[in-house]
């Protein structure tokens, strides 16, 4: 039975795009590392965490550290990010069947809950966890298991990168790959998801499915 679904949060419910984009390149200016542009997103997007290293001249072991400048900047630009289009819907109906909804991110959970409180909906999460490895969803998730006594056929995760699918297998939780998020959607079928969702509303009808055939 499902009783807890887990979102990733930049992409898959926040429209965090042109934020990240502005704060990553302020950052990448100063360090020398290439910019992200309307005309190397597309390819960047079809391409693994490594690869973008590479094409934007990032050293790998700088990762952790661009990642916590580009968090701290977030904590003055919440005020610019959005919900994507038909999450505040998606949301309401899965608390409306009674389920518990979980944020998983590699943001900072003041950032996190600043957004859910300016959109009136902080009441509506039941845990955000976050860490700040750039491959540490996979622990995060067995930590959320072990403290809430969950089997992996009680969780459904919900993310937009290749990364995250790869998690939710680490440790046998299904997962929905969105399309609406940063991640392409051949780099997404890659990954093999068990199911890859173009709106909101699918994601909503793949929960209930699958919770009707585990009755």
């Amino acid at each position: 039975m499902i009783t807890h679904v887990v979102f990733d949060f930049d992409g898959t419910l926040a429209d965090s795009r042109a934020v990240a984009i502005g704060l990553y390149n302020a950052v990448a200016e100063r360090k020398g590392y290439g910019a992200l542009t309307p005309e190397n997103l597309a390819e960047l997007s079809a391409l693994s965490i490594l690869e973008r290293c590479k094409r934007l001249e990032v050293p790998v072991y700088r990762l952790p550290a661009l990642m916590l400048e580009v968090s701290r900047g977030y904590r003055g630009a919440m005020d610019r990010v959005e919900l994507q289009p038909g999450v505040r819907e998606l949301l309401a109906a899965l608390r409306e069947r009674g389920l518990r909804l979980v944020i998983l991110s590699s943001n900072a959970e003041e950032n996190i809950r600043a957004f859910l409180r300016r959109q009136g909906m902080e009441a509506w999460v039941d845990a955000v966890l976050c860490s700040s490895r750039i491959f540490g969803k996979a622990r995060l998730l067995r930590s959320l298991m072990k403290s809430e006594g969950l089997a992996p056929e009680q969780l459904v995760y919900v993310g937009d990168e290749h990364r995250d699918v790869e998690a939710c297998r680490e440790v046998g939780v299904r997962v929905i790959a969105v399309r609406w998020g940063f991640d392409a959607e051949s780099r997404l079928r890659e990954a093999s998801p068990d199911h890859l969702a173009s709106e909101p509303a699918e994601v909503a009808e793949c929960v209930g499915r699958w919770s009707e055939a585990h009755r």
